[in-house]
C-alpha cells in the first residue's frame, strides 16, 4: 500500500484543509504518534507559518477529532494498538481510518483459524501490507505459532519472517513462551540442514531459539559441526545477538567440544566452533573484531 507520496494524500484528502492535509502527511508515515510529539513536530515544521502556535495546534487537532478524521487514544486503549508506553498520562494520535484498517484486518486474522493454506497466506500477506499501521497482539502471535505445525514448508516461513520482525523489530513476543519454545525445537528436529530454497528457514529458527536461550542451539551447533561440510556457509547461522548469550553460557562445554576435536584431528570444525565462540565475544561487546577484513583462520 503506497499512501506516503503527495500525489496520493490530495487525492485521498482533497477537500482537507493545509492544516489537516499538514497533520495527515505526518500520520500516514508515522501511524501512532504522542499527542505532544505531534504538537511540537508540527509548530517546529512550520514556525515560520501562522497558525500554527501551540494553542492554535491543540485546538485544530481538537476539530479534525469532531470531523471524525483523528481518533485520539488514552492510555487504557493503547495495548489494543499495540503501543508500549508505561506513561499513564500517555495521549496517542492516530487517523480514524487506522481504526477502519485494524477492524478489517481483524476479521483477516480470524482466517488464520481456517485449516486451508491458500487463506492462511493470503492473511498473512495482508497483515504485512499494513504492517506500518497494524499491530499483532501477543495472542495474536500465539495463533500464528500454532500454525507452524503445517506441512506447508513456505507457510511455516512466512510465518517464521513476520514472528522475527515482531520480535527483533517491534518487541512484541507470542504470549505463551513455552508453546513458541517447543515448536521451534520440533521445526529444528524437522530441518536440522539448510535448505537449498528456503534459505532463511533454518536461520529464523535458531535465531529465534537463541533470543529464548534455549539448549538446543548448542546441540545443533555441535551436530553441524560433526556432520556438515562448508561449515563457513552456515556461520551466519550463530553469529547474532540472540544466540550470542547462550554461546557464551555454554563456554566451557563448547572449550571442551572444541579440544577433543581438535585432539581428532578434526581442525576445520573445530576452527568453526572457535569462530562461532569468537563472534559470540564480539556481539556481547567483551571482544574487539578481529574479523573486519573478513581474512578467516580456516
Amino acid at each position: 500500500m503506497n499512501i506516503n507520496t503527495d500525489n496520493n494524500n490530495y487525492n485521498s484528502y482533497k477537500n482537507t484543509n493545509e492544516f489537516e492535509y499538514n497533520v495527515i502527511s505526518i500520520l500516514q508515515t508515522t501511524p501512532f504518534i504522542r499527542k505532544r510529539d505531534l504538537i511540537e513536530k508540527l509548530r517546529t515544521k512550520f514556525k515560520k507559518t501562522r497558525g500554527y502556535s501551540v494553542e492554535n495546534i491543540q485546538r485544530k487537532l481538537y476539530d479534525m477529532q469532531g470531523k471524525g478524521i483523528l481518533l485520539v487514544l488514552k492510555f487504557e486503549d493503547l495495548q489494543q494498538f499495540g503501543i508500549k508506553d508505561e506513561d499513564k498520562r500517555s495521549c496517542y494520535v492516530t487517523l480514524r481510518r487506522t481504526e477502519e484498517i485494524l477492524s478489517h484486518l481483524d476479521s483477516v486474522i480470524n482466517k488464520l483459524k481456517f485449516n486451508n493454506p491458500i487463506q492462511q497466506k493470503m492473511a498473512l500477506k495482508e497483515i504485512e501490507h499494513y504492517g506500518q499501521n497494524y499491530v499483532l497482539s501477543p495472542k495474536q502471535l500465539d495463533l500464528l505459532v500454532s500454525i507452524l505445525k503445517t506441512d506447508d514448508i513456505t507457510l511455516i516461513e512466512h510465518i517464521l519472517r513476520i514472528l522475527y520482525t515482531y520480535i527483533d523489530k517491534k518487541n512484541i513476543e507470542p504470549a505463551n513462551e513455552s508453546e513458541i519454545i517447543d515448536k521451534l525445537k520440533s521445526l529444528l528436529d524437522r530441518f536440522p540442514e539448510p535448505l537449498t530454497r528456503h534459505t532463511n528457514l533454518r536461520t529464523h529458527i535458531i535465531y529465534l531459539l537463541g533470543h529464548y536461550n534455549d539448549a538446543s542451539v548448542i546441540e545443533r551447533l555441535k551436530k553441524d559441526a560433526e556432520t556438515l561440510e562448508n561449515l563457513h556457509d552456515i556461520v551466519h547461522d550463530y553469529e547474532s545477538e540472540y544466540t550470542a548469550n547462550i554461546i557464551e553460557e555454554h563456554r566451557e562445554e563448547l572449550y571442551n567440544f572444541e579440544e577433543q576435536l581438535r585432539l581428532d584431528g578434526k581442525d576445520d570444525p573445530a576452527q568453526f566452533i572457535a569462530e562461532i565462540r569468537v563472534r559470540s565475544l564480539i556481539n556481547l561487546g567483551m571482544k574487539e573484531d578481529p574479523f573486519k577484513d573478513n581474512v578467516r583462520g580456516w
